[in-house]
Formats: structure tokens, C-alpha cells, sequence
């Protein structure tokens, strides 16, 4: 099947020395073995700005679970946070039907933090105008 490599007669070659068909497999998968080990692996980056609270929020998170919700089990303070952090938007997203105790909602918690955050930036703009008027009235 293969002929003798190197001028090497068939003969003199022992059988584990004989190169066939199940060595080279055999060697090609080990190269793409460690081809597959050595080579780098590209990632998404996790998209906190899009799917989580500014870091104001989780202030406000942490205060609340240490103060008003700090009687909660903190697998189903949820729903306490939730209204501590924003009445307004606790309203806006949760109060028909309010959390139960561990239950997780995703949608419902996007559009939540989505409310926040809106709020906060209201109030930075408002404040900002503030800052603006009060200098120029100097």
C-alpha cells in the first residue's frame, strides 16, 4: 500500500515502524487536539450596561436590603427591594400582581431596571439644569 520511504526496503521495517493509514489519523488527531487546547477562544463580552442597574441602583439595593427588607429572607426580599429602591416604578412594573416570596421574574425585573435607571437620569439632567441656572444667575 505505501511504498518504502527514504530508500528503506519494506523488509527491514519492523511492524510498529510500518506507517499505514491508522498512524496518520492517529497523528492528525493529535494536532488538531492541541490546536483546539493552545488556541485562543473568542467570547461575547458580558453587556452589563444594557442588563443591569447602575451602580447608583445597587446602592440603593444594598440599602434597602440592610434597612426596610432586613426582616426578609434574602432568597424573597424581592419584592421589598423592589419597592424600596422606586415606589414609582415599583408601581409602574409590579403592582397588579406583586412578586411572591423567591420568585423570579426577568422581563418584569428588565423593565423595572430600565425604569430606574430612567428615573436617575432624569433626575441627573434635572439637577445638571439646576447647576446651570444657578451659575448663570451669578
Amino acid at each position: 500500500m505505501f511504498a518504502p520511504t527514504a530508500g528503506v526496503a519494506m523488509s527491514k521495517l519492523h511492524g510498529s515502524q510500518v506507517r499505514g493509514p491508522r498512524f496518520t489519523a492517529r497523528r492528525c488527531l493529535h494536532v488538531l487536539l492541541v490546536m483546539a487546547i493552545l488556541s485562543p477562544v473568542a467570547a461575547k463580552p458580558k453587556k452589563y450596561n444594557n442588563q443591569q442597574s447602575s451602580k447608583v441602583h445597587w446602592k440603593k439595593e444594598g440599602e434597602c436590603q440592610r434597612g426596610d427588607c432586613k426582616g426578609f429572607n434574602a432568597d424573597e426580599n424581592e419584592d421589598c427591594v423592589a419597592n424600596c429602591v422606586s415606589q414609582g416604578c415599583y408601581d409602574e412594573v409590579y403592582a397588579e400582581s406583586p412578586l411572591e416570596p423567591g420568585e423570579v421574574d426577568r422581563v418584569r425585573q428588565t423593565r423595572f431596571n430600565a425604569c430606574v435607571r430612567k428615573e436617575q437620569d432624569d433626575e441627573a439632567k434635572r439637577l445638571a439644569e439646576e447647576r446651570k441656572a444657578a451659575r448663570a444667575a451669578r
